[in-house]
């Protein structure tokens, strides 16, 4: 048996990892639409002015607000109708003292106009039948109608002005930004159909073990199915990679090899078993055959000791626990903040709630543990059940952390609950 030689405490560990980070440098350019989340690579400035042209933000009548000074529900200020502008039209006359322009939401302001007054706000001059809240552009009638203005106006209410969001050459996002759907508005607004955002991490995904077997094959003596391949794959998709899922690896160390070197391209390979106390630890053998660097190997936590984390050259190598609930509870743990500060994504911000534990739950002395717990009615009851037992995760909500100089956290008390 070959113990670890230097297990570190789950801080120093998260330390390492975190000095580890090499961000992604790789770019490509993609439609706007296949942007979503994504990070921008590159600064954007606006082309154009937001919006292109004086526009009505209400449905009205644009006027000359200066007409409308003496004006209220009892004398009320009659102008005359010289067009009716809906979205997308064009004014093709000038609003002079005296007249209005009926108008649609985004229309243009016509020449002349410095107000709009809401429909609300007006009658008809001929027969007051007007409906408040009607929409103006929307009813039929023909220009040399007048319409009766209830309200004084003021110049520039209801309307945008050009430029009023983003003149030219202002920034629409800058580098680093992540896209979210109010910034992909942005750049639609200015006209952008493409944008220049950072590449997702590859990551290559590899089961070790003679044990595991491909689902959908019949299970030999001693074979379990490979369920880290798929734990792992749906963690690094869920947090900007993109998995590289390879199938299982014998526990030989030409093999493992064999499978490292087939992960071209990859800019991080997660392995996961193959680091123990055991005769043979792969990934020591590994990084000790390639002469790369082990950052660590085996950390004080309970589930996910076996954990190591190297490099060989510029690729980091994360070598995992094989038992499905230790490998996935660190991938929680370790790998998302890792994989996503390689994405330059922002930190992973999990949902925390409070509850009472349903049942006194002892955990060793010096390890930093991780204990799932499912939430039944306001109530944390513990979940764990071991860390071969993927159902100890499948099952649970979430997970509280007693930290290592605690040994019994007890029934009743409260404790904060990381959600999955």
């Amino acid at each position: 048996m070959r113990p670890f030689t230097s297990v570190i405490p789950l801080a120093e560990a998260r330390r390492r990892l975190e000095a580890g980070v090499r961000p992604i440098a790789r770019t490509e350019t993609l439609p706007l639409a296949e942007t979503a989340g994504r990070v921008a690579a590159a600064d954007v400035t606006s082309p154009i002015a937001v919006p292109p042209f004086d526009r009505a933000v209400m449905d009205g009548y644009a006027l000359v607000a200066a007409d409308t000074r003496d004006a209220g529900p009892d004398r009320p200020v009659t102008l005359r109708i010289i067009e009716r502008l809906h979205a997308g039209s064009v004014p093709t006359r000038r609003v002079e003292p005296g007249t209005c322009a009926e108008i649609a939401t985004g229309a243009p302001l016509p020449d002349g106009a410095d107000a709009v007054v809401m429909v609300e706000q007006t009658r008809r001059a001929a027969d007051g039948s007007m409906a408040a809240g009607q929409s103006a552009a929307a009813r039929d009638g023909n220009a040399g109608d007048a319409v009766a203005i209830l309200t004084p106006a003021e110049a520039g209410q209801h309307t945008g002005r050009r430029g009023a969001d983003l003149a030219p050459g202002d920034p629409v996002i800058r580098h680093g930004d992540m896209l979210t759907p109010a910034r992909l508005g942005a750049l639609a607004a200015v006209g952008q159909p493409a944008v220049i955002v950072y590449a997702k991490p590859r990551v290559a995904v590899l089961s070790t073990g003679s044990e595991v077997a491909e689902p959908g094959r019949p299970l030999e003596g001693g074979q379990i199915y490979d369920v880290n391949r798929f734990t792992l794959g749906a963690i690094v998709a869920a947090h900007g990679g993109v998995p590289d899922p390879r199938g299982p690896v014998s526990d030989d160390l030409q093999a493992l090899m064999d499978a490292f070197d087939a992960c071209t391209g990859a800019d991080l390979v997660v392995f996961s078993g193959g680091s123990s106390v055991g005769e043979r630890d792969l990934v020591v053998d590994l990084v000790a055959a390639r002469q790369g660097e082990m950052v660590f190997h085996g950390i004080a936590m309970k589930p996910g000791m076996p954990t190591a984390f190297a490099r060989l050259g510029h690729l980091p190598l994360l070598g995992m626990p094989g038992n499905p609930t230790s490998c996935l509870s660190n991938a929680y743990v370790l790998l998302v903040p890792f994989l996503r500060a390689t994405a330059r994504l922002p930190p992973y911000v999990a949902r925390i709630v409070r509850a009472p534990l349903g049942r006194r739950v002892r955990s060793p002395l010096g390890r930093h543990q991780f204990y799932t717990v499912r939430l039944r009615d306001g109530v944390a009851v513990p979940a764990f059940k071991g860390s071969g037992e993927i159902t100890s995760l499948s099952e649970a909500d979430g997970y509280f952390e007693i930290p290592p100089d605690l040994a019994v956290v007890e029934e009743g008390e409260s404790i904060a609950v990381t959600l999955f």
